[in-house]
């Protein structure tokens, strides 16, 4: 009896050991991961992580190679935009580009006949100039001037803003104070206002006008010898181009 008990129990451990031991192979099989081996075989495959060191190497000849860039075609456009006997046809194309382009903005200024200054221009007390200022900073409403620069639409809009208040504050993004003096001074011609003063603001610009003691409202607000709106963008680009060609082949 005892026997058959122990040859049972032997027989149901074999069967039980065949039903674990596929399991115990996959397990092994997947306990590959994160091993020396599984490493070597992804470095074959991809290659080793860059260091530390590597990676500053690596960074400063990309610097390197970029300033090298830079430098060449800075020295290409000094030799070559003079018309250098290195390559003269370059410097022939530099010329007619921008011969072109002055062709250009000469057409779109056609209409453009700026006002002069008048001969006897209001002016304004010190103590006037003072309250007008502190007063014109600050006026929350004001005209933003963009890269059309002054235009019909411009003037137009100054002498709607005097319907109802006496002063004008219009904001310039420009590079240089000398720009924003020749708009400020284009400004009082056209309006026929007082320039007030132009101050430097966080928006750029500020540009204060005032209408004067004796203002009246013209029957027409768009000037005639002004450029519309869509010129004066076509002006503005022809400006642009000029300025890129210069800098591009001379400077």
């Amino acid at each position: 009896m005892a026997k058959v008990m122990q040859d049972e129990e032997e027989q149901a451990r074999l069967r039980a050991s065949s039903l674990i031991l596929p399991g115990i192979s996959k397990s092994e099989s997947s306990a590959e991961a994160g091993t020396l081996g599984e490493t070597l075989d992804a470095d074959a495959k991809w290659g080793k992580k860059l260091d530390e060191s590597h990676k500053q190497n690596v960074m400063r000849e990309v610097e390197q190679q970029r300033h090298a860039n830079l430098v060449r075609k800075l020295e290409e456009k000094l030799s070559l935009g003079k018309g250098g006997p290195g390559n003269p046809e370059f410097g022939r194309e530099a010329e007619r580009k921008i011969m072109r382009a002055e062709r250009a903005l000469t057409k779109v200024e056609v209409s453009l006949k700026p006002s002069e200054n008048r001969a006897d221009p209001e002016s304004i007390t010190d103590e006037e100039r003072f309250m007008f200022r502190k007063l014109g900073l600050r006026m929350k409403a004001f005209l933003l001037m963009g890269r059309r620069g002054v235009f019909d639409g411009t003037i137009e809009n100054m002498h709607l803003h005097w319907k109802y208040r006496e002063l004008v504050k219009i904001i310039v993004k420009a590079n240089t104070f000398e720009q924003v003096k020749k708009i400020a001074l284009a400004l009082e011609a056209e309006s026929g206002g007082v320039l007030v003063s132009v101050d430097k603001v966080s928006k750029g610009y500020s540009i204060l006008v005032y209408r004067g003691k004796d203002y009246q409202r013209p029957s027409m607000l768009r000037p005639k010898n002004l450029l519309t709106k869509r010129k004066a963008l076509a002006r503005s680009i022809e400006l642009q181009r000029h300025e890129v060609c210069i800098q591009t082949y001379f400077l």
